[in-house]
This record gives structure tokens, C-alpha cells and sequence, in this order.
């Protein structure tokens, strides 16, 4: 922002082009402010001087420019957005001076008329200091989580976590309930998760950031994880019971697997039809081999096995 005006006299404005610049009347009525004289330092006696004030605001503050005017004063005054400010054209107007919004004094300006040539700034000794805008306020923005939401009871999997905003000097803070435990360091962009159990979780990471002007310390994201279980196996099924037999005999065959399933059912068959079969007994008819086959099957597993045993039956 900027803004500019031509000054006449000691309160009349024209050519206003802004709205940072606001005459101010003292509260006691009048035109202009009686202030002490700001160039002069030290001294026995104190001598005021009349002054048009303006008020001069913008997004990081208000201060007050002072100049010691009089009814023969005609002055433009430019205003760059940031509290510098040039005088053109300046008649009958030596001097002016910029305070802080409670008039302490942050520096002042002699002006051609009596500098000879371009406006001098002085700064004196103690001077008050211009509004500060403070640190540019940033932000961590949208926290998100990423990873495997449904990993399977004994994986470790890896997670990641990325900020929408333009904050700097972020660190992390990783944490997991339930069925997970964090595996290694917790305090990077990224973590390493082993999940023991079916339990529904939460994966979280705390976000924060040492910018002086960050404006949501600290952020939050989270993601929902729901371990599977470990599928189960069937990889083999085994049939015991004896090779021979006698015709007539009844013998009980058994069958046993490999793997983790928790379903199996068992089926038992015989290449000779005139055999009977009775949950794993058999009764022979007829002599001569016969082959007696279990078949093991798995829902869980989702697959079949079988295993076959040949008898000579005399």
C-alpha cells in the first residue's frame, strides 16, 4: 500500500490518494498539536512548537507525522507503505518528525530549506523504534498420514507423513495404540511399525514447527490401521493305516496335515466301489489292491490336499 496527499496551510489536504494518512485534531480543539521542539536536546527551558499531526497506519502499526507548519505551508508528502516518507515541493516547511502512536520519538527530518539540498534524517540517540511486523506468520497446514491401513498381524510397515502448509522447521512426534509398537527412531518424517494382533489402531503423528510466526502449533494427523490376521495354510495332508488287510476286515485309516488351518475336513474314498467307508474305516471286499485316498480341504485356506495309501487285501 501507498499513499500521497499536498498539505496547505496547517489542516487543509487535498490530492489524497490512500487512506493511510489521517489528519488528527488535538483533543483540547485547535488545528494543530503544541509539541516540543523534537531537534532541540538538553536545555533549561522547553519550547513547543505548532505541528500538523497525521496518523499514519498501515498492517503492522501506527505512527504519527509531525511537521512544523505554518498558514504559509504547502507541501506534497509520499507515503511508500512502510513509514518512509518524501517531502516535495515543501514551502514554508523546515522541519518534520515521525513518532511512535504515544509520541516518542523515532526520528526527524530537516528539510531543504534549511539542509541546502536533500532532506536530512536524523536519528537521535535513544530513539523509539518503527512498528515491527514480526515474523510472516506461516502455517503447518492439513497433516497426512500414509501407509498400509490393512497390514497383516506381523508386518512391519513404513509411514510417512506430509504437511500442506508453508511452515519450516518442523519435527515429528510418531505414536500407535493398540495392536502396533514403533520400531526404531519415533521423531522422523517417517516411521517403521510392527502390528501384533487383529485390534483396530491409530497410527499418529504430532507435527510442530519453530517458526516464531507459525499460526496452528502443533498439527495432528492420524490414520485408522486394522491388521489382518495371518492367512492360514494347508500345504499337505497325510493318511496312516495298514497295507494289508484280509478280505472282510474292517481297518480305520487317519489323516493328519501341514500348516496352520484350523478347518480341515477330511474325506476318505476307495478305488474298489464294494468297499465300505465309515469316517476313516474301511471294510475291504474283495481281494487285491485297493487304494484308499483322504482328501483334506480348507475354507480358511482356501485350497485341497490329498494323500493316498494302497492296501493288498488277500
Amino acid at each position: 500500500m501507498a499513499d500521497s496527499l499536498v498539505l496547505t496551510g496547517v489542516k487543509d489536504v487535498r490530492k489524497h490518494t490512500g487512506t493511510e494518512m489521517l489528519r488528527r485534531t488535538p483533543k483540547g480543539g485547535g488545528d494543530t498539536f503544541q509539541l516540543k521542539r523534537w531537534w532541540v536536546e538538553g536545555g533549561i527551558s522547553t519550547c513547543y512548537e505548532d505541528a500538523t499531526v497525521f496518523d499514519v497506519t498501515t498492517g503492522t502499526g501506527t505512527v504519527k507525522l509531525a511537521l512544523a507548519t505554518s498558514m504559509s505551508t504547502n507541501v506534497r508528502i509520499d507515503h511508500d507503505g512502510s513509514f518512509n516518507f518524501t517531502f516535495i515541493g515543501s514551502n514554508e516547511l523546515s522541519r518534520a518528525a515521525l513518532f511512535t502512536d504515544t509520541f516518542e520519538l523515532i526520528e526527524h527530518y530537516v528539510l531543504p530549506s534549511i539542509s541546502g539540498g536533500k532532506v536530512m534524517t536524523v536519528t537521535p540517540a535513544g530513539a523509539a523504534s518503527r512498528p515491527n511486523a514480526g515474523p510472516p506468520a506461516t502455517s503447518i497446514g492439513t497433516v497426512t498420514v500414509a501407509g498400509d491401513s490393512s497390514p497383516t498381524d506381523g508386518d512391519t510397515k513404513n509411514y510417512t507423513v506430509t504437511v500442506g502448509g508453508d511452515a519450516s522447521g518442523l519435527t515429528y512426534a510418531w505414536s500407535v495404540d493398540a495392536s502396533g509398537t514403533v520400531s526404531g527412531s519415533a521423531t522422523g518424517s517417517s516411521v517403521n511399525i510392527v502390528w501384533a494382533g487383529t485390534s483396530a489402531s491409530t497410527v499418529t503423528c504430532d507435527v510442530n514447527s519453530s517458526d516464531a510466526g507459525v499460526t496452528d502449533n502443533p498439527k495432528s494427523g492420524t490414520l485408522s490401521v486394522t491388521p489382518d490376521p495371518v492367512p492360514e495354510t494347508l500345504t499337505a495332508v497325510e493318511i496312516s493305516g495298514a497295507d494289508s488287510a484280509s478280505d472282510g476286515d474292517t481297518e480305520t485309516y487317519t489323516a493328519s496335515k501341514t500348516g496352520t488351518a484350523t478347518d480341515v475336513d477330511y474325506v476318505y474314498t476307495s478305488d474298489v466301489p464294494e468297499d465300505t467307508i465309515s469316517n476313516g474305516a474301511v471294510t475291504f471286499d474283495g481281494v487285491g489292491e485297493h487304494v484308499i485316498t483322504v482328501t483334506g480341504t480348507s475354507s480358511n485356506a482356501g485350497t485341497s490336499k490329498t494323500d493316498s495309501v494302497t492296501v493288498t487285501i488277500s
